[in-house]
């Protein structure tokens, strides 16, 4: 456990706190289990629950964010422009996804339909909560203090957004070069020991941005590995693993729409004028494909939690992932522009150089032949103008 002068803030500590909490109580189960436990999320942020908010006449929906003691409202929004910021400051990490702005439209529409904006709300939930806890395990994405910010109440985030950190940043990180330099407080202006990789450089704010089509020069076979894997594992998660899971939910869905029209043939069929065994036989089979509809549809919700959204979250983790490593290239090709534009200037000034050292040697050498003639004229004046000795 780190000591209290690492911390930042107390909800930096507390965070800390509860992980080493959950890290303990994981290693206990193991010793008593005598079992290995495969490495899993900690949840100790928890978005317990979504209520509909008015603010200015206009209306959204607020997500209750709770750890430990601390409990703070948040809207999609924000959620979304934390997200913006975390990446603008570290282009170079993966920062954890969250559920796409296309939800919020899919609310609007089937605002009519309670029953979808429940379900979509909770979605949600659990991919903002999971997107939290990503965070709070990030070995430096969780000691940023502006994500210390977003999780403390009473905090209003239009100020957080406004602070010198976010609005002093380049427009496009590829103006922005990697540092180890100390980053900046937005609670109180201290400076604090936290290394910000997207540090604003007037360097690098003169450095056009390349295209993504233009050929590197010095390709490394590990860079070139690394994207042949990514556009690899993009593939197979975006469509083949993504699409043959929402092939399966959408069987699923339609077996389970035909047990509940059959469950309610069987029913009605049973109140028609059969002897009394048969329609106890046809009530207990309406039963049982009423049972088999109920089961269905309590297997696709735990599917969509424990499936679906995993699988989705992997394929946006791919997206990042590609996202990532095109900075790389625009970087690279920028690295190659600038050792480009240094030869040329160097080149220049090479030959400045050397024509700075001729004009010094031909304005010595004129020098030097304007005093020789001086000296000249002058000897012979004198030979001239001294009288003949006697």
């Amino acid at each position: 456990m780190a000591d209290i002068g690492d911390y930042c803030c107390s909800i930096d500590r507390h965070l800390h706190e509860l992980l080493d909490d959950a890290h303990s109580q994981r290693e206990r189960t193991e010793r008593q289990e005598q079992a290995y436990q495969a490495p899993q999320l900690y949840y100790v942020v928890h978005v317990s629950e979504a209520e509909k908010l008015s603010e200015s006449g206009s209306s959204f929906i607020a997500y209750s964010i709770s750890f430990g003691d601390y409990e703070v409202k948040r809207r999609y929004s924000e959620f979304e422009s934390l997200r913006s910021c975390l990446c603008r400051l570290y282009p170079t990490f993966i920062v954890p996804p969250i559920p796409e702005k296309h939800s919020l439209a899919q609310y609007a529409v089937l605002q009519k339909r309670a029953k979808e904006d429940h379900h979509i709300i909770e979605r949600r939930k659990r991919m903002l909560e999971r997107f939290l806890n990503h965070m709070a395990e990030h070995p430096i994405l969780s000691s940023e203090h502006i994500f210390h910010r977003f999780l403390e109440a009473g905090v209003s985030w239009t100020e957080v957004l406004h602070s010198p950190v976010i609005t002093g940043l380049p427009k496009t990180p590829l103006h922005s070069s990697p540092s180890k330099a100390p980053g900046s407080s937005i609670a109180d202006g201290s400076a604090l020991q936290l290394p910000k990789i997207a540090a604003t450089n007037a360097f690098a704010a003169d450095v056009p941005v390349p295209s993504a089509l233009a050929p590197i020069k010095n390709i490394e076979a590990r860079w070139m590995d690394c994207e042949l894997f990514t556009n690899k594992y993009a593939n197979q998660f975006s469509t083949v693993i993504e699409r043959n899971e929402r092939r399966i939910y959408r069987k699923l869905g339609e077996l389970s729409s035909d047990y509940a029209e059959l469950g309610a043939t069987l029913n009605g069929f049973s109140l028609l004028d059969h002897p009394e065994s048969l329609a106890a036989a046809i009530e207990q089979a309406g039963q049982a494909v009423d049972n088999s509809y109920i089961e269905i549809g309590e297997l696709l919700t735990q599917m969509e939690a424990d499936v679906g959204e995993p699988v989705h979250q992997y394929a946006q983790y791919s997206l990042i992932l590609k996202q990532v490593l095109r900075f790389r290239l625009l970087k690279n090709l920028q690295l190659e522009g600038v050792e480009s534009a240094l030869v040329r200037v160097r080149g220049k000034l090479e030959s400045l150089l050397q024509a700075d050292d001729e004009a010094k040697r031909l304005a010595q050498a004129l020098e030097s032949n304007h005093h020789g003639r001086r000296h000249t004229v002058a000897g012979q004046s004198i030979d001239e103008y001294t009288p003949s000795a006697p």
